[in-house]
């Protein structure tokens, strides 16, 4: 590890230290390479603590004091080319954490044996592009799945421009395609949860067995962590690879550029809007929308973009997104106090005001805003039409059911069923702009399949797993 070639003019500027590489990082110790091999290393606090230089993390380079007989003094953190950062768990979420630096390439490992989420998946690579690294997308354990195609086909879709390796640690399949990442003194760091594979790749690349690997638990598919702390192994082609911890979730710090350039596929719509300050929600002329409507962006890769963003937005600056979430429901609630002080009008008064929905029937057709589905007041079987049978969708634009006072104006979206004391079905809607919940009764005309399918949701996905459900051989069932 020539460290010279990287930064040529480091021995001229500090001619009494000695440029080292952090291969792991223990608390308050780090492991080092230098030309004297390796070692232990501590910060220097006066450096660190009170001068405030960056604290090194994994794959940093760094300029020590070396003592050959004991632990060396770290004193500088050289200029990182790459950084991978996640929100750090001991500030409660107010400051960023290193947790990778100067690599080159990004492998974002997922399994086929069960791990495969995009969501995830768009967080990833949105954090990767942020990094300054190149990101791949290595999809481990095809011995392990009967057909993978069709999540390499998605993985494809949501990695545009992204090469994406479907690999086997355990038959090799697809190894050899990743050689071309790995050249001498390049570095390569991992990132996937625990139980990816992530161990078997590293003994796989480099062709011995240099990591431990762990089981993986039948009932979830989650592995134990073998990898206990980030560290930076070097294989014997010279190649650096940084392996870390397995972590599920990543809050999307300081990730704007990263997520802009992982969805373009989004951003191509802004600027076609018939308004320049449309906000992509219930406007007319919208592009957005009307790429929704037409198929060209999914309603999914959508609604991830906005909650990326909005993460993003909330960690690189908490305390303005507070602050602004607290005006605008502040804003809500005023204009409710208002409403609620209003003199109400008899309802023969109210009568005459075709508007308000309190008193009198909603025969009134109208066109889904979110499938375009047009809806005709006949079909729903009662005097009142409160959300599109079709997609079961509904608008946030009551206070109180009828009174269309709402400023809200947002969309709600169907999240469960439940049963009324006469029999009746029911609802539950969500808005995705405030999440106000409401419960509306069903239409004769509403889609049974998407009723049906909602309701048996979370039997679909029980919280523990099925075989608790079922009885210890010889135990006694009461009646």
């Amino acid at each position: 590890m020539n460290i010279t070639e990287i930064y040529p003019l480091i021995t001229e500027e500090y001619p009494d230290k000695t440029a080292a590489r952090i291969t792991a990082v223990h608390r308050d110790r780090f492991e080092i390479e230098c030309e004297y091999g390796s070692g232990l290393a501590v910060l220097k606090k006066s450096e660190y603590y009170y001068g405030g230089e960056i604290f090194p993390t994994t794959g940093d380079y760094v300029l020590v004091d070396y003592n050959e007989s004991g632990e060396s003094r770290i004193v500088k953190t050289l200029q990182r080319k790459s950084v991978f950062a996640r929100l750090d768990p001991s500030s409660s979420g107010n400051a960023p954490q290193a947790v990778a630096a100067n690599f080159d390439y990004v492998f974002i490992i997922q399994s086929l044996a069960g791990d495969f989420n995009p969501k995830r998946l768009e967080r990833y690579l949105s954090l990767a592009w942020q990094s300054g690294g190149i990101p791949a997308v290595i999809l481990t354990k095809t011995d392990l799945a009967e057909d993978f195609s069709t999540q390499v086909r998605l993985a494809e879709k949501i990695a545009a421009g992204v090469m994406v390796f479907a690999v086997s640690s355990v038959t090799g399949y697809g190894i050899e395609e990743l050689k071309k990442y790995l050249k001498p003194n390049k570095t390569v760091v991992f990132l996937g949860s625990s139980g990816v594979g992530k161990s078997s790749l590293v003994n796989a690349l480099s062709g011995e067995e240099i990591m431990s690997t762990g089981s993986v638990r039948e009932s979830d598919g989650r592995g134990r962590h073998t990898t206990t702390a980030r560290q930076l192994i070097t294989l014997k082609s010279g190649v650096y690879i940084i392996d870390t911890p397995g972590m599920r979730e990543i809050g999307m710090w300081d990730a704007a550029d990263g997520i802009d350039r992982s969805f373009a596929d989004v951003e191509q719509f802004f600027g076609k809007c018939r308004f320049r300050d449309c906000r992509h929600r219930s406007e007319p002329g919208c592009a957005v929308k009307q790429a929704i409507s037409e198929g060209k962006l999914s309603r999914e890769r959508w609604e991830s973009y906005l909650e990326l963003k909005n993460e993003s937005k909330y960690t690189e600056d908490k305390v303005k997104a507070i602050r602004e979430k607290e005006l605008k429901f502040k804003g809500i609630a005023k204009q409710q106090r208002n409403k609620s002080k209003e003199v109400f009008k008899s309802p023969g008064e109210v009568a005459e005001n075709k508007s308000d929905y309190r008193y009198n029937p909603c025969n009134e057709g109208f066109e889904c805003i979110n499938c375009k589905t047009t809806v005709f007041p006949e079909g729903a079987g009662s005097s009142h039409r409160n959300h599109c049978p079709n997609c079961l969708c509904s608008l946030h634009v009551d206070i109180t059911p009828g009174d269309r006072a709402s400023p809200c104006k947002g969309i709600m979206d169907p999240i469960g069923v439940w049963v009324r004391n006469n029999g009746e079905w029911a609802v539950i809607h969500r808005c995705r702009e405030c999440g106000k919940l409401s419960s509306n009764r069903i239409a004769a005309d509403d889609n049974p399949l998407m009723l049906m399918s909602i309701a048996v949701k979370p039997l679909a996905k029980p919280p523990f797993p099925l075989e608790r459900t079922i009885p210890f051989p010889g135990k006694k069932v009461k009646e």
